[in-house]
This record gives C-alpha cells, sequence and structure tokens, in this order.
C-alpha cells in the first residue's frame, strides 16, 4: 500500500490565490535554464510553466490537483527540440494555468485538449520547482496559515518550541 504525501496547506480559493500570487512573484530567471533566457525577457512566463505548476502542486498534492503537459509543436519548431506547456487541473475539473499568458487564448485551449496527466520532471527540473518552493514558502511563513499549520504540525509530532 502506498501511503500519499499529506498536503502541504489546505486547499481552497484563499490559500490558492496566496500561493499563486507568491509564485508568480517569484518566477525569476534564474529558475530557466540558460537556452530560455532570451525568450523570457519577452514574455516574463516564458520557460516557466513546469516551475509554477510543478510548486503549485507541491503545496498542495495529488489529493487536490494533477500536473498536465501538452506538447506545443509551435515552440518546439522554433526552438528545434520537444517544448511543453504544464498547467494544473484541480479535483473539480478547474484548469489552474499561471503561465497561460505567455500563448493567445486560443492556443493554449488547443493545449489543454491534448493535454495529458504528468509528474514532475527530475534532475535540474526537480531542482528549479524545489528553489521555487523555497522561495513561496519564505514568502509566506510569516503568514498566519504557514505559522498555524506548523503549530499542528509540531503539537502532532510532541515536538515543543
Amino acid at each position: 500500500m502506498v501511503s500519499r504525501i499529506e498536503p502541504f496547506i489546505p486547499y481552497n480559493k484563499r490559500n490558492l490565490n496566496r500561493v499563486s500570487k507568491s509564485i508568480l512573484k517569484h518566477l525569476t530567471p534564474d529558475l530557466l535554464p540558460k537556452k530560455y533566457l532570451i525568450q523570457n525577457k519577452k514574455n516574463k512566463f516564458y520557460g516557466h510553466c513546469h516551475n509554477a505548476s510543478g510548486c503549485l502542486y507541491m503545496f498542495f498534492r495529488s489529493q487536490n490537483m494533477h500536473m498536465y503537459r501538452a506538447y506545443d509543436e509551435k515552440t518546439s519548431k522554433q526552438l528545434n527540440e520537444n517544448f511543453y506547456h504544464w498547467w494544473i487541473v484541480d479535483k473539480d475539473s478547474q484548469i489552474i494555468d499561471l503561465t497561460s499568458s505567455q500563448y493567445s487564448q486560443s492556443y493554449v485551449k488547443k493545449l489543454y485538449k491534448i493535454g495529458e496527466k504528468s509528474s514532475i520532471l527530475g534532475f535540474d527540473y526537480k531542482k528549479r520547482v524545489k528553489k521555487l518552493f523555497s522561495k513561496v514558502f519564505n514568502d509566506l511563513i510569516g503568514d498566519e496559515l504557514i505559522d498555524a499549520l506548523n503549530q499542528i504540525r509540531k503539537e502532532k509530532s510532541g515536538t515543543k518550541e
């Protein structure tokens, strides 16, 4: 029997908005492979879809959402390599795409139609997601939500301050 990792924080609209806002604030060029930096100067969300979706997933976990990706044929041709767009679909089948503005509305909707459930990529991709997670966590650490959650975890584990 595989045990699931519990969500880092409860999934609700308020927490989703807080985490999403912080993720967007911390999408910086240092989280990108060098090959995406030129395009990222033209569009600040370019190349960040895996980072943003992976970070959101790390906060709320599979009980609440899943990562999806779709092959982006247009960008793949421009880069001469496989390129995918990533987003989240929550437990109510709502699409949460923090970086969708890098595409036209019509094109991103096409990507949603061909998207498939996936998971966080490994190696350097995962390192960048974890780096973003750390930035967002530190941004929210003073927040009463995080403080309360940490207090509950300490009480469960029997740890005293």
